[in-house]
């Protein structure tokens, strides 16, 4: 295998520079973050398309395929969506996604050694640093309102999600004999840190994915002895840490006192080095020694059944304790399907699924009403919105990936998710078989796995170190270095589709920081800068609402309001903002027509409120009075 020269490694460190900034700066949904990660990744991919592009291999050809047709489709569905600045948004998204995709591919030269051993000190370092917040409150003030570990991936479950895929590159960096004991150490204090996050974390699928992550692992690689003194010398650690933790209300209880967090975090942070210290001597201790394999052989298989009983005799008393297996299932599919989650370390012991069953039912139920082209891709809070009884049922994704697109984007959005996953299964399966490879496809595959429980879709966080790994597992390794030789067609292809995704990103950003500051020139009473910054922000993104609604307010004009129930007829917002109009200027039978509509859109949104404004309008058009209360308007 070819090994990187001077470029790749400047192309290895830039791709590992945007990565390190998605990761720690993504800040959670922030779609100004996702602008500025996107334009760095786009500018470098096509740079290095340009100057040195990569040899496709054909689960490489059928992968950047797939993704970029689902980018495409995202984009053709702002024609049929109910929401279509918010399906040119996703579709931005997709294509932030392909690009990491594309730089990922572009390492292709790097050996899987180097990309597995620089994601663990990626993941190290940030699972040090969200940890480090716990013990610092200073850090991430907003611990004392939650308390689950968040910082600064801004989302527990997605911590959670990235710790996880810590733990097979972990064993790897744990397990390997001939790399020096520093790097042995290093794997098993990764270990050590990766247990105590996704604990801390309360992330019950993040738990379960991280113990199986390990099992994998043990089942899969060949050398798979190896890693049992990073095990041995972890978990005691982890668990440890993990009982103090959770013992000190200032680490594991909400709205705990600041004094409290700090109290707490110094006892905490002092338990987390000791035994990270512990872990060091423990590992040091057991590498130094010469292994003797039927031993650890007769260890592995003993902690494997103990840990099996333990596992059974538990679901056992569990079962007994619900009064036989089918109260306990009906038990558990209740809990499941109709409680409300809480957080706190109490609820690592439920079985509530936060709503998701609902979140599930109304996100099928879109897609059997729009089975081809579903609502249009980012849709689905609308969606929910729309399907919901109450505030507490509705949300901006279903929690589930691949029903997600099933709603938003029909069963061609599904295929060509559904595609691409299975270029990368089988680029992984038919590839090298090598430890370092293995640790990196189960890391992808624990945020497979996870994306069915999550709104893993949303965060630059996750997905674009995932997509720029999945590009590593599909791409070539190059036998030997390019010619020097390049086709300028192709280059000019990848610089004008780069400058058009450069702009489909710039557009609606820019349209929001115009809006913004029409927002603000109206506050300020200053009706013309308000009318010209949104005329601004209309004209740079046409699809979006808010900027009509300035509009209307700057030109006291109902039109932009009509064109807003045009542009988006079934979501109750616009309607609501016309029957405000229209009260405002006495037109009550307009402005009853316009809240009923609304209304009977959602009937749990502000239209919905008693003596709000539908009331006021029926009774100042019809006379009609509302039944059980007394209004202001009476």
């Amino acid at each position: 295998m070819r090994r990187p020269g001077p470029g790749g490694v400047t192309l290895s460190a830039a791709v590992a520079g945007i990565v390190v900034a998605a990761i720690f700066f993504g800040e959670g949904l922030s779609e100004g973050r996702l602008f500025w990660i996107g334009v760095a990744v786009l500018v470098v991919t096509a740079l290095g398309w340009i100057l040195a592009p990569p040899t496709l291999s054909r689960p490489g050809i059928a992968f950047l395929a797939s993704l970029g047709g689902l980018v495409v489709w995202q984009a053709l569905s702002i024609h049929w969506s109910i929401s279509p600045a918010s399906s040119w948004d996703y579709a931005n998204r997709g294509l932030v996604y392909l690009a990491f995709a594309c730089a990922g591919v572009l390492l292709g030269g790097v050996p899987r050694t180097r990309v597995a051993r620089g994601l663990a000190e990626i993941l190290f370092a940030l699972l040090a640093v969200a940890l480090a917040a716990k013990v610092v409150p200073a850090l991430y003030g907003d611990y004392g309102r939650l308390a689950r570990l968040r910082w600064p991936v801004e989302y527990w479950n997605e911590l959670a999600l990235l710790a996880a895929a810590s733990v097979p590159l972990a064993l790897w960096l744990g397990g390997r004999r001939e790399a020096k004991p520093r790097g042995r150490i290093a794997g098993a204090l990764l270990l050590y840190l990766a247990f105590v996050s996704v604990v801390l974390t309360f992330s019950r699928f993040g738990i379960v994915l991280a113990v199986l992550a390990a099992v994998v692992w043990l089942v899969l690689e060949r050398d798979r002895l190896d890693s049992l003194p990073a095990l041995v010398a972890a978990l005691p650690a982890a668990g440890v840490s993990v009982v103090v933790g959770l013992a000190l209300p200032g680490i594991a209880h909400d709205g705990e006192s600041h004094s409290a967090r700090v109290r707490d975090g110094v006892v905490f942070g002092i338990v987390l080095v000791a035994c990270a210290v512990a872990v060091v001597l423990v590992m040091r201790a057991l590498v130094a020694r010469d292994p003797d394999v039927p031993r650890r052989r007769r260890f592995a298989a003993r902690a494997g059944i103990t840990v099996v009983l333990v596992c059974v005799l538990g679901l056992a008393a569990l079962v007994v304790h619900a009064g036989g297996p089918v109260a306990f299932v009906q038990d558990r599919w209740h809990e499941f399907s109709a409680t409300q989650s809480v957080n706190g370390p109490v609820r690592l012991g439920s079985a509530s699924s936060g709503n998701r069953w609902t979140w599930w039912q109304q996100a099928w139920n879109a897609f059997t009403h729009h089975p081809g082209g579903g609502t249009g891709a980012g849709t689905f809070e609308l969606t929910s919105t729309v399907a919901a009884h109450n505030s507490l049922l509705s949300t901006i994704e279903p929690h589930n990936t691949p029903l997600q697109f099933l709603s938003e984007t029909g069963i061609v959005g599904f295929l060509l998710y559904a595609a691409m996953i299975a270029a990368v299964v089988f680029a992984v399966v038919r590839g090298p078989r090598d430890p370092a490879t293995l640790a990196l496809a189960l890391a992808a595959l624990v945020a497979v796995v996870h994306s069915v429980v999550d709104i893993d879709w949303d965060f630059v966080a996750t997905q674009g170190p995932l997509f720029a790994l999945a590009g590593v597992l599909v791409s070539k390794p190059p036998e030997r270095a390019p010619a020097p030789a390049r086709a300028w067609l192709p280059a000019a292809g990848v610089a004008v589709c780069c400058l058009a995704a450069l702009y489909s990103l710039f557009s609606p950003w820019y349209s929001a920081r115009r809006l913004d500051a029409a927002l603000s020139a109206l506050d300020r009473m200053d009706f013309a800068a308000a009318h010209a910054d949104a005329s601004s922000a209309h004209s740079l993104n046409p699809l979006a609402l808010d900027p009509l609604y300035v509009l209307a307010a700057t030109d006291n004009s109902m039109s932009y309001l009509i064109k807003a129930t045009k542009r988006e007829p079934t979501n109750p917002d616009p309607w609501f903002e016309l029957a405000t109009y229209e009260a405002e200027r006495k037109n009550w039978r307009a402005a009853y027509v316009a809240a009923n509509h609304s209304y009977t859109l959602d009937r749990f949104g502000p239209v919905g409120v008693r003596c709000g404004l539908l009331d006021e309008a029926r009774f100042e058009a019809f006379g009609e009075k509302p039944k059980g209360v007394v209004c202001h308007f009476l």
